[in-house]
């Protein structure tokens, strides 16, 4: 047996008001609507319900019998299953889970986290760094909420994106070397000794392709896996890198090293916001991509 739900509605107003007239007024309804749905859930439960008893209507044993559960039942979908969810980022305890490149840490955390701390002082915040197949299955799991940066491989129908803002690369040197123009040119790019950070980034590939695209080759001396001593190294050698400029940025301001510019215009890339579909209109991650929007999507 199968009954819509707005009729027990009815069956509650009627007991509560105590006549079919009062009911409907206070369920929004027409008299002759409120007296339908009493005669359809009559015919659904195949008894009375209420029966009339000078200008009042009595239930019967059967409605005295359900009643409280229905009122119990109507309560829980009212107040647990048909309100809109919400968030509230003073109040929230979740665990707010990014993946993050090392350069991404670079870039995004800094503001990210005081935004956060500000906003929901008690929320967690955790960073993980994927690569791209993990990256993909971390996000359709839930245990991701967003990756930030350069994944040109999260290409799949249900990931979502958005473009924040470009990116670009430039050369780092020590701050007395012997060059002292603005920009390298091709000769001394392909001359000096170069140190090359390999993080396992794609933005690290794409520049690695260009480069191989236009036939440049380096002298490389010293290869690493992170840019954590990469200015203590430079600032005391002729060492040249090839860096993103928020990092070059980052050293040149604590660092005896200076940005200089690459012999020939490098491709710059775009860094986005990925999220899974699950997440679209969940308030949490509503609030959440607001944030990053505000903070990183003003180009």
């Amino acid at each position: 047996m199968r009954t819509d739900l707005n009729l027990l509605r009815v069956l509650l107003a009627i007991h509560d008001c105590g006549n079919v007239t009062a009911a409907a007024k206070l369920l929004g309804m027409s008299q002759p609507a409120a007296s339908a749905a009493l005669s359809r859930l009559r015919h659904s439960l195949g008894d009375p319900l209420f029966v009339r008893s000078g200008t009042a209507m009595e239930p019967t044993p059967r409605a005295r019998s359900i009643v409280e559960r229905t009122r119990e039942v109507i309560a829980t979908i009212d107040q647990e299953i048909l309100p809109s969810p919400t968030f509230d980022p003073a109040e929230s305890r979740d665990e707010v889970t990014f993946c993050l490149s090392e350069i991404g840490e670079v870039v995004f955390l800094p503001a990210l986290f005081d935004c956060l701390r500000s906003k929901a002082p008690h929320v967690k915040i955790r960073c993980l760094s994927l690569g791209p197949k993990d990256l993909l299955e971390a996000l359709r799991e839930g245990k991701v909420d967003a990756a930030l940066g350069y994944f040109p491989d999260l290409d799949a129908p249900n990931i979502y994106q958005q473009r924040l803002f470009s990116h670009d690369l430039v050369c780092l040197i020590r701050q007395d070397h012997r060059i002292t123009d603005a920009r390298l040119s091709l000769k001394d790019f392909c001359e000096l000794e170069h140190l090359q950070v390999r993080d396992g980034s794609r933005s690290q590939e794409m520049y690695e392709s260009f480069l191989g695209e236009q036939g440049i080759e380096r002298r490389i001396v010293l290869q690493m896996s992170h840019y954590m001593s990469m200015a203590a190294i430079i600032e005391r050698s002729d060492l040249v890198a090839v860096v993103p400029r928020t990092v070059a940025n980052l050293y040149v301001q604590y660092s005896s090293v200076r940005l200089i510019e690459p012999p020939v215009e490098i491709p710059r890339y775009s860094l986005k916001h990925h999220w899974h579909a699950r997440n679209q209109k969940d308030p949490r991650h509503l609030w959440l991509r607001k944030q990053v929007v505000e903070l990183f999507g003003g180009e």
